[in-house]
């Protein structure tokens, strides 16, 4: 079961940094973007045996409201390949959809295979552009996107 963060609890925050530094380095979110996102976009966190083993960001699309653009998706290094991280992305995306958003956007590392082979394949993203340098020199990035009504089709039993 994933959770809605909703509480600013500095040992949470702590956690979820740790997880963000694990997985991005210098291009993880720290407590100064992790407090905004949890009081105006959308966190959301699961656990293993009660910890926090992975947590997921949004924001909203100014210029399209009912898109929600996904900011970063981690998990802890010692929990990947167990299908968490998939669970907390088609978890998340039924919480949106159920908030009236109709579209889910994205960025990822071209390079990073394993990670869009689960979203083209596993959740049903589309590759739609291809940004060179988006984050600086040689920071190309993917950009994807996902129709919930389609991803709700496909996956609500």
């Amino acid at each position: 079961m994933i959770e809605l963060v909703q509480n600013v609890e500095p040992a949470l925050i702590k956690r979820l940094v740790e997880l963000e530094i694990s997985a991005f380095g210098d291009g993880g979110l720290n407590k100064w973007h992790l407090v905004p996102f949890i009081r105006h976009g959308r966190v959301f966190i699961i656990r293993k045996d009660r910890e926090i083993v992975g947590l997921i960001q949004y924001m909203l699309d100014w210029g399209c409201p009912q898109k929600a653009y996904m900011v970063g998706v981690s998990t802890d290094k010692n929990c990947r390949g167990q299908g968490l991280g998939t669970r907390l992305l088609q978890e998340s995306f039924k919480s949106l959809h159920q908030e009236n958003i109709t579209e889910i956007e994205l960025t990822v590392d071209p390079n990073n295979v394993a990670a869009v082979a689960i979203y083209e394949k596993k959740l049903g993203f589309q590759i739609i552009e291809r940004r060179e340098n988006e984050y600086g020199t040689g920071e190309n990035r993917l950009v994807m996107k996902l129709t919930l009504a389609d991803f709700m089709d496909k996956n609500i039993k």
